[in-house]
């Protein structure tokens, strides 16, 4: 009878955990060499931390220098335009005082068209240095045909009004006495009234002229802003140049005319430019009259008949 034998239960046993170490010794393997094989990566990550950061700082300070330097160009640029603006302001400013003076000059040549007794144009160059503030010096004289005691006139604002007369006369220059200085007399009536006086100034282009010799009885007809031209009376002013406007009337209790103060037609501190008018007929009258004895006696007889004679006498 054959006898059956089992298998070596033992040996299986070894054969399966020998198994089970080989498999476990190659997971261990392969853990191991991927460790060992992970450790130049480890080193590279590192030096390309390093790299990355020394790259950062470098990139802040390039920008930072760049950002510097911009700035410092903007800058640059910003005085470079704020400079050319305040050019271009005072070019807007040269530019509209350019076409002030246009139009003023405009106006002056206007007025020169349009009156026929204008003898030349002229410009205020200076003042008197003996008689600052009461002395004008034009840029013509006698080679313009400027000639003593032309009437002078400007025009300012669409009004014609008297300045002064010449006094001195040079080759290219002359001498005005204005209206404004003490010494100044001209005869004066009122434009609608017909109320005549005698005007002459204080001694300051901002103080109001005056007039005197006017009657009591005819100052109640004068009103504030009456206007005050010249009368033509006298030998070298003509008729209805404006003098000014009635500022204030004063009627004194003692003595038989008033005072009358008023605004002078030009303002005389903003003159620049005159006009010399020629010679009032009554003036070349005067002039032949006083060649022939004989009509200079005449002339005194009717100046004597003359009831102005008194105002004549006192522009003279």
């Amino acid at each position: 009878m054959a006898i059956q034998r089992r298998p070596n239960s033992g040996m299986a046993s070894v054969h399966v955990v020998s198994i089970v170490l080989l498999v476990v010794s190659l997971a261990l393997l392969g853990v191991s060499t991927k460790a060992i094989n992970k450790v130049p990566e480890l080193g590279s990550d590192a030096a390309g931390s390093i790299q990355s950061f020394f790259s950062s700082i470098a990139t802040f300070f390039h920008d930072t220098v760049f950002s510097i330097k911009e700035l410092a160009n903007l800058q640059q640029q910003y005085d470079q335009l704020v400079k050319k603006m305040d050019e271009y302001s005072a070019m807007q400013r040269d530019y509209a005082q350019v076409q002030a003076e246009n139009a003023r000059l405009k106006e002056q040549l206007g007025f020169a068209q349009n009156v026929s007794t204008i003898q030349t144009a002229a410009q205020i160059v200076a003042r008197d240095p003996s008689n600052i503030y009461s002395s004008y010096i034009i840029n013509k004289g006698t080679s313009a045909g400027v000639g003593h005691n032309m009437a002078v006139v400007a025009f300012y604002d669409g009004v014609e009004g008297l300045v002064g007369k010449i006094t001195e006369v040079r080759k290219n220059s002359s001498v005005v006495i204005p209206l404004f200085d003490q010494r100044f007399f001209v005869s004066a009536r009122f434009s609608s009234s017909r109320i005549g006086g005698l005007v002459n100034g204080q001694g300051s282009e901002d103080d109001p002229l005056v007039m005197r010799y006017v009657s009591k009885l005819n100052a109640g007809e004068i009103k504030k802003g009456d206007v005050v031209v010249t009368s033509g009376l006298d030998s070298i002013f003509p008729p209805d140049l404006a003098i000014g406007r009635v500022k204030e009337v004063i009627v004194p209790n003692y003595g038989s005319s008033a005072v009358i103060y008023l605004e002078p037609a030009v303002p005389f501190a903003k003159l620049e430019y005159l006009f010399v008018l020629q010679n009032h007929p009554s003036e070349t009258q005067s002039e032949q009259t006083q060649s022939s004895p004989a009509a200079g006696q005449s002339s005194t007889v009717t100046g004597l008949k003359n009831p102005n004679s008194a105002l004549q006498g006192a522009n003279h």
